[in-house]
């Protein structure tokens, strides 16, 4: 038995470019509701991390592995697109 398995995608609309976007699995659209509607507070995003939710996941969590809690929160499809310095962004509050 494979350790792989397949993952479903759709193909969206985002900013007038078509995304392929992966769906990881069938509770994905309840993950994401948890996470775009938990306490949060606001931040900006810092001049040398544009483009980079890991830097600031690892700013404010203490670890790189939470950068998708920001794209996730914010609605980032694209970081290098979306994320730019002076930008306000959404911080959920995690435990």
């Amino acid at each position: 038995m494979s350790r792989y398995r397949k993952y479903g995608s759709e193909t969206i609309t985002h900013k007038g470019k078509e995304v392929n976007l992966i769906t990881s699995s069938p509770g994905w659209e309840k993950c994401a509701e948890t996470y775009k509607n938990m306490p949060s507070r606001l931040g900006v995003v810092p001049n040398g991390m544009e483009g980079r939710p890991d830097l600031i996941s690892y700013h404010i969590y203490g670890t790189t592995e939470n950068w998708w809690i920001i794209c996730v929160a914010n609605d980032i499809l694209d970081p290098f697109e979306d994320l730019k310095a002076g930008n306000k962004i959404r911080l959920p509050i995690i435990s």
